[in-house]
Formats: C-alpha cells, sequence, structure tokens
C-alpha cells in the first residue's frame, strides 16, 4: 500500500466529484454541492462549527471520506479477486453511489434543508460517485500504480 499515492488519488477523485457537483448545481440552480450538504450533516448531529471553520468542516469531511473510499476500492482489489480496472471501478462507483444516497436518506430522517431537491441530489450523487471511482481508476494508473501488486514502485 503506498499511502501518498493513495492520498493523490483520493483528492484528485474528490476534486473531480466536486467539480462535477458544483457544475450541476449551477447549471440547474439546485443546491448540489457536497461541501455544503456535508455542512448540513455536521449540523444535524450537533457540530456547530465557528467562523472559518463552518466552511472548512464540510470540506474536510468531503475529503476524508473520498480518502476512505479509495482505501476502501484499493483494499478490495489488493486483497480479492476482483480485478483492477474501469470495469471494477465503475461497479465500486455505482455500490458507493447506492451507499451514499443510502446515507443521505438516513441523514435526512433527522435534518432536511429547504433549499435541496432530493431527487435530483439522488441522482447526480451517483453520477457523481461513478466519476469519483473512474478518476480513481486514471490516477492510479497515471502514477503507475497497481493496487494488487505485492511490489510497490515509489512516486
Amino acid at each position: 500500500m503506498n499511502l501518498l499515492k493513495i492520498a493523490i488519488a483520493a483528492f484528485s477523485a474528490t476534486n473531480i466529484m466536486t467539480t462535477f457537483s458544483y457544475l450541476l448545481s449551477a447549471s440547474y440552480k439546485k443546491l448540489f454541492k457536497e461541501p455544503v450538504m456535508m455542512n448540513f450533516i455536521l449540523e444535524g448531529i450537533g457540530v456547530h462549527l465557528k467562523g472559518k471553520w463552518h466552511k472548512l468542516g464540510g470540506w474536510i469531511a468531503h475529503y476524508v471520506i473520498g480518502f476512505a473510499l479509495v482505501i476502501t476500492y484499493e483494499a478490495i482489489w489488493r486483497y480479492t479477486d476482483v480485478k483492477f480496472g474501469f470495469l471494477s471501478g465503475i461497479l465500486f462507483g455505482v455500490v458507493s453511489g447506492l451507499v451514499g444516497i443510502m446515507s443521505w436518506r438516513a441523514i435526512y430522517l433527522t435534518s432536511i434543508h429547504d433549499d435541496v431537491s432530493r431527487r435530483s441530489y439522488y441522482i447526480q450523487l451517483f453520477f457523481g460517485h461513478i466519476i469519483f471511482a473512474i478518476a480513481v481508476v486514471i490516477a492510479f494508473r497515471i502514477f503507475r500504480y497497481d493496487p494488487i501488486s505485492k511490489i510497490e514502485p515509489y512516486l
């Protein structure tokens, strides 16, 4: 496991997913921005950050979740018979998207925000996770990181 390459892949994929959500948010004039949505979750669970931390909290949570997803993908590729590649990446994106939707649905049972169109948000969240997972595969390939290989080249 090469944590530096995993961190770079997670950061890059999270940036691409976030760009996707911000572009859709602007195009459709709906609230799809994950860092903003993460702030709603933090407030919903009683975490009320002040000042600059109020906006940063959502961003930090978003990147931490992205990193956790990439660690999970890497572990599945490394320790199972799942082949590393675009097909498994798309499958991971589909599963991550469905888990994301289920998580948001559970959260919305306790905290609903009026500015959010749930159905539209879930659709973009689903496709955003597929984009995220494909970006992870691309990042790993760019850095010549094979999560299945027992020999890991350094960055």
